[in-house]
């Protein structure tokens, strides 16, 4: 078990990310969904926003006998919507640290981040449990903000590489099928939907408006119709060449329980792996019982850790006191 000195924290740039990072990160993508499709952006040089001087991005290595081994990434980013929130991924298991290991490459990941970014900007941490409790209350002591009593979200993260077939066949009115331009409109209105029960991550009509058009745009949303009547939406937003990540399921309130968000699950999980993605991966809230069913009966479960080392099922999002934060959109 390495000793609280053997470790370094280092910074990189949109453009100049050492290999060894993306190899760690590549090793677990499912735990990786969360910041390995942004840097592959980056890197490839995509919109000015995500190669923007506003991106921070650090990581933790471990030096034995010559060998350099990435520990953790940790990302500061920010889309076309908006700043996310402060994401951490280990990529090593945590269980390899003792708790004063973990505790000083945490702390010196945190006074890193301090010296990188202003306070305000750390509205929240996302991270699995055992790091963002632990982050966020270094975190706290560091700056003299004070951390949520509740935190944004808590959830299990589950992957897919093998659909269940539906028992049930679409209903003759109904269809699945890519969003187009002309259903701006109408996805925009769930947009709102979902954001106005994600407290407090609330967006505006021209917000939702916006995502909407992004979504559509960048062919990153499927709709579930009814006698061609938008009555469900899945986003998938942080995807690679091997991997997604469906981001947004959500359905009129007032078509809920009819199996919709199911059968939308399902087609939009079966197109992104006949494209040629090995596992899509999603997370779904403790709380949240029915999509847990929604989503196990498609396929998804908790990715296996014999084959995604050191993964982490149990993550939470950390927030700070919005007195003297500003809140961010993911």
């Amino acid at each position: 078990m390495p000793s609280a000195q053997e470790f370094s924290v280092l910074s990189f740039g949109a453009k100049s990310c050492p290999k060894e990072v993306i190899q760690a990160l590549e090793a677990n993508p499912a735990d990786a969904n969360v910041i390995l499709p942004f840097l592959k952006k980056s890197l490839e040089g995509g919109s000015s926003t995500m190669c923007s001087s506003d991106q921070v991005w650090l990581f933790c290595v471990s030096r034995n006998n010559g060998i350099v081994t990435v520990d953790m990434v940790l990302s500061c980013t920010e889309n076309e919507m908006g700043k996310y929130p402060i994401f951490i991924v280990p990529t090593q298991p945590v269980s390899r640290w003792s708790p004063t290991s973990l505790s000083v490459r945490l702390k010196a990941l945190a006074e890193a981040l301090r010296d990188s970014v202003p306070q305000e900007r750390v509205y929240s941490i996302f991270a699995p449990d055992i790091v963002v409790f632990l982050f966020s209350q270094l975190w706290s002591d560091l700056v003299g903000i004070g951390i949520n009593e509740k935190p944004y979200y808590a959830a299990r993260l589950l992957s897919c590489a093998t659909v269940i077939p539906n028992p049930l066949p679409l209903p003759p009115s109904a269809t699945c099928r890519l969003a187009v331009t002309a259903d701006t409109t109408a996805i925009a209105k769930l947009c709102k939907g979902f954001s106005d029960e994600s407290e407090p991550f609330v967006l505006g009509r021209n917000e939702a408006f916006k995502e909407a058009s992004l979504l559509i745009s960048k062919q990153q949303v499927w709709v579930y119709c009814v006698s061609e009547e938008i009555t469900c939406i899945a986003a998938f937003t942080r995807n690679t060449l091997n991997m997604a990540t469906i981001t947004k399921v959500y359905t009129r309130p007032s078509c809920r329980g009819r199996g919709y968000a199911r059968h939308l699950v399902r087609e939009v999980t079966r197109h992104l792996l006949r494209s040629g993605r090995r596992e899509v991966v999603l997370y779904v809230a403790h709380n949240n019982a029915s999509a847990a069913r929604v989503y196990e009966s498609v396929g998804f479960v908790e990715p296996d850790p014999a084959v995604e080392v050191g993964h982490s099922v149990k993550w939470t999002e950390v927030g700070f006191d919005r007195n003297y934060v500003d809140l961010g959109h993911w």
